[in-house]
C-alpha cells in the first residue's frame, strides 16, 4: 500500500512586499524538514538562530509572529540585534509603532510588534534546492525580523500566517520567490513513519512512491480571503455513508495546533449521532475529550466520512483513519465538542 502524503499547498498573495533583493546565487526554493511531537501531537521545525544551537519550534500555520521565543534565548545568540525605534525595520514591521519624541531615548527604545512582542533580527538558516525538486543543496541563512516576548515560553513557535512580517513573506521579498508556500506534514503507515517539509517558493513536490509532482494528483479547493491572514476554506456539507449531516455554514480553518478536529456543538452531535447510526462497531464508554468511542476492532465498521468542500473536491475519511486508539481495548471517533461559539 502507498503511504499516505498529508498534503497542503497554499497560493499565497503576499502583500506588503519590501524591495530588498538578495541575488548572490539562484535557486528556487526553500524546504525544510518537519517533526511531529507524539506527546503533544504538534508540529515542529528544528531551527537554530543565530549562533544558538538547534530547537525544535512549534508550527503555527495561523500564528502573526514570524518566529517567536522568550527574549532571554534569544539575547544568548551572537547575532543577535534589537530593532530600536525609528529604524527602517521598525517602521516596516509595525507602521503604527509609537517611538518616543526625545532623541536619545529614541534610539534606545526596543520597536515592538502589533502585538507588543518585542523586535530583533538574527540569522535563520534554511535548507534550500537551486532545482526546485526534492534536494536539500545546503543550508542558507537569512537576517530577518523576528519577535521575542519576556518571560515566554523556552519552547517557541515559528507562525505562517498570511501577514507582511511572516517568515515566508519576508524571504520570498528578499530572494524574488515565487509566492507559494507548501506543507506536507508527516505521517505514519503502519509501523513506519514518513517525515514533512515546508516548502516555500517554487515546486514541484516530488515523493516516493509517486513519480510525478504530487500537487498535480490531488483535488484542490481555494482559501478564503481574510485580513486576519488566517487559512480558511469552505466546507459544503459533511456526510456520513454518503447522507448529509445538518450543519452550520461557516468558514473553516485549518489548523496545525489542534490535535483533532474541533466542530460547533450542534455540528458535534449532528456527526456524532449519524456516526453512531452507521457504525457497527460496539459502543464503550466515552474518553475525553471524546464523545463516541467503541470497543477496538481494528476499525472494522467504521462509516466514510466525506467533507464536501468548495470547488467540488471531497476530503474523503476512510474508516479507521478517523478513529484514535485511547487504549488496547478503545478508540474513539476523533472529533470534539468545540462550543457553541467558536471563531471558526
Amino acid at each position: 500500500m502507498a503511504p499516505r502524503v498529508i498534503f497542503l499547498l497554499l497560493s499565497l498573495v503576499f502583500l506588503y512586499l519590501t524591495n530588498t533583493s538578495h541575488s548572490l546565487e539562484k535557486f528556487q526554493s526553500f524546504i525544510h524538514p518537519i517533526k511531529k511531537d507524539e506527546a503533544t501531537k504538534t508540529y515542529t521545525i528544528p531551527l537554530s538562530i543565530g549562533s544558538s544551537s538547534t530547537h525544535e519550534f512549534v508550527l503555527d500555520l495561523n500564528g502573526v509572529a514570524p518566529l517567536s521565543q522568550n527574549c532571554a534565548t534569544a539575547a544568548k545568540s551572537s547575532s543577535f540585534h534589537p530593532i530600536r525605534c525609528g529604524s527602517t525595520r521598525c517602521t516596516y514591521a509595525n507602521p503604527t509603532f509609537s517611538c518616543p519624541s526625545n532623541p536619545t531615548t529614541k534610539t534606545k527604545t526596543p520597536c515592538r510588534s502589533s502585538d507588543n512582542a518585542r523586535l530583533f533580527r538574527d540569522t535563520v538558516p534554511l535548507f534550500y534546492s537551486s532545482n526546485g525538486v526534492y534536494t536539500r543543496d545546503s543550508e542558507k541563512s537569512s537576517s530577518l525580523s523576528l519577535t521575542c516576548t519576556d518571560g515566554g515560553p523556552l519552547k517557541g513557535t515559528i507562525g505562517l500566517a498570511n501577514t507582511h512580517l511572516s517568515i515566508p513573506t519576508q524571504l520570498v521579498s528578499m530572494y524574488k520567490l515565487p509566492p507559494k508556500m507548501a506543507l506536507c506534514l508527516p505521517s505514519t503507515e503502519k509501523s513506519k513513519t514518513y517525515s514533512g517539509d515546508l516548502w516555500i517558493g517554487k515546486g514541484e513536490y516530488y515523493y516516493l512512491p509517486y513519480l510525478k509532482d504530487v500537487s498535480t494528483i490531488f483535488a484542490s479547493t481555494p482559501l478564503i480571503n481574510d485580513k486576519s491572514g488566517e487559512y480558511l476554506i469552505d466546507v459544503k456539507s459533511i456526510q456520513i455513508g454518503g447522507k448529509n449531516v445538518p450543519i452550520l455554514h461557516g468558514a473553516t480553518k485549518i489548523s496545525t495546533l489542534a490535535p483533532y478536529t474541533v466542530l460547533e456543538t450542534s455540528i458535534y452531535k449532528a456527526l456524532v449521532t449519524d456516526f453512531f447510526g452507521n457504525a457497527k462497531m460496539a459502543k464503550a464508554p466515552a474518553v475525553k475529550p471524546f464523545g463516541a468511542c467503541f470497543s477496538s476492532n481494528g476499525g472494522r465498521g467504521a462509516p466514510v466520512i466525506d467533507l464536501v468542500l468548495s470547488g467540488g473536491a471531497k476530503w474523503r475519511i476512510y474508516g479507521s483513519n478517523s478513529l484514535v486508539n485511547v487504549n488496547k481495548k478503545v478508540v474513539c471517533l476523533g472529533f470534539v465538542d468545540g462550543g457553541v461559539n467558536p471563531k471558526n
